[in-house]
Formats: C-alpha cells, sequence, structure tokens
C-alpha cells in the first residue's frame, strides 16, 4: 500500500472540510448535486468520445496503480539475477531449465527461456526492448486518460456555473433576494471542476506515470540481467553494473544477500 497516497488524500479532505466549516454559516451551500452531475457526468461522456471503450474501462485498474507500494524490489531482482548468473558460471546455460519455472516474473522468465533456446544476444535485447517499449507506451497512454479528465472536468465546472448564472438571470426579475444564494450554487460548479482536476485526476496521472517509470526501470535491470547470463559475464562485474539501476543512496549498502529469497523467484 502507498501510504503516501493516502496521507495525500486524508490531508486533503480534512483541510478542504475544516475550510468549508469555518468559511461559512451554511454548509449546504456547498452541496450542488446537478452541478456534481453535470462535472462528473460531462467529465465521463468526453472521455468516452476522446477513448476507445476498451481504453477507458482500464481506468480503474490504473487508479489502482497509484495505490501500490512505494519502491519495486530492484535491490531482490538484482541478488536474483547474480545468483542466476553465478549458476550458469557452474553449470552452464541448462542449470536454467531447473530453475525456470520456480520464477514467478514473466518477463524474466521469458527471457531466461530465450537464453535456453539459444537466441543471441543481440535477438535477446531486440525482442526484450520492443516489449520494454510496448509496455511503456500502453500504460502511458493509460495513464493520459486522466490527464484528460483533468483537463475536462475545470471546462465543464465552467459550463455548469454558465447554467446556473443563466436559470439565475431569468429569475432576477421575480426574485431580487435569491440572487446571492443562487450565484452562490452556480460558482459550486466551478469548484467541483477545479477540484476534481488537482485532487483527483492530476495527481493520479502524475503517480501513475512515475510507478510506470520504476516498472519500465526494473524491466531494464531484467534485460540486463539476462544478457549478462548470455554473455558470461563474471558476476561481479554483473553485480557492479547492476547496482547503478538503484538510487544513489543505496548504492553504499548494496550487498547480493547469497542465502536470501528474493522476490524474483520462490524454493
Amino acid at each position: 500500500m502507498n501510504i503516501a497516497t493516502i496521507i495525500g488524500i486524508l490531508c486533503g479532505v480534512a483541510i478542504l472540510a475544516v475550510a468549508t466549516y469555518t468559511s461559512t454559516d451554511s454548509v449546504d451551500v456547498f452541496i450542488n448535486l446537478p452541478g456534481l452531475a453535470i462535472v462528473g457526468g460531462g467529465t465521463i461522456a468526453a472521455t468516452f468520445i476522446c477513448y476507445p471503450m476498451r481504453e477507458v474501462m482500464r481506468v480503474l485498474g490504473v487508479f489502482v496503480t497509484a495505490f501500490k507500494a512505494e519502491e519495486l524490489p530492484v535491490q531482490s531482482y538484482i541478488t536474483a539475477l547474480v545468483d542466476l548468473n553465478k549458476e550458469v558460471t557452474r553449470g552452464g546455460e541448462a542449470s536454467l531449465e531447473k530453475r525456470l519455472p520456480k520464477i514467478e516474473n514473466d518477463f524474466m522468465r521469458q527471457g531466461l527461456q530465450m537464453v535456453i533456446d539459444g537466441y543471441s544476444s543481440e535477438e535477446i535485447r531486440e525482442i526484450l526492448d520492443n516489449r520494454i517499449q510496448q509496455y511503456h507506451e500502453k500504460e502511458i497512454a493509460a495513464a493520459g486518460i486522466y490527464k484528460t479528465m483533468a483537463g475536462l472536468s475545470p471546462a465543464f465546472g465552467i459550463i455548469g456555473t454558465l447554467i446556473g448564472l443563466i436559470a439565475m438571470m431569468q429569475a432576477m426579475g421575480s426574485d431580487i433576494a435569491g440572487l446571492g444564494p443562487a450565484m452562490a450554487t452556480a460558482l459550486t460548479t466551478t469548484l467541483y471542476g477545479a477540484l476534481f482536476a488537482n485532487m483527483l485526476f492530476r495527481p493520479i496521472a502524475i503517480k501513475v506515470e512515475r510507478r510506470i517509470d520504476d516498472i519500465v526501470n526494473l524491466m531494464c535491470v531484467v534485460r540486463d540481467g539476462i544478457l549478462f547470463i548470455k554473455d558470461k559475464t563474471p558476476a561481479a562485474i554483473a553485480k557492479d553494473k547492476l547496482q547503478g539501476y538503484l538510487p544513489p543512496r543505496k548504492w553504499a549498502s548494496f550487498k547480493a544477500d547469497q542465502g536470501g529469497k528474493p522476490v524474483a523467484s520462490r524454493k
């Protein structure tokens, strides 16, 4: 679970609640169900117009991505790849076949299968690079849906406000005293649009994009580790090169855990 996301949402809601209760004697003025329907419904409808159905239906899955753990276990994967490198050095590529069924990561398992099947280093790199690129483009496109929604919701907020102002002007001659409350209600629609854009859609898009970058970084670790195994690069050199994918703050403390059970495989 991503604690930062949860803290951000809770703090945002709390601050808005306190600001709402302290800024007016009538909290009901901030409740505008027709305006909420205009912003929410209009944003969703426009999103369906912009994107194919299959992409829009992935929005919920992309939303869940924002709540996943902050950091991926890159260090554990490096340890696993270095261990596999040592095994291949001792027992040859045939020793990979025994470990292959125990590897849970599909990308890693398929890459090692190419090593067993005798693919050249160039072929393995080309295939894995293509898969990394396809994954990145597909997931970034899904995150882009939230950026689109962040741009649409303020626009529909303004549309809702204009609708409210038109209705207010129409009733202006018969009920002058009601102009103030009517104006306040009309402006809440703009508020909804701004809140949806800046507290929900845009933060989720940024969070998901960062998560995708982290996953691509992990896939690059796996790709390079597999190529080191294929090229029979000494384990110590492979370890030092793969260490470059870790954040600098972890370089000094990084040590390959020879006796551990990395998440990339199960015993």
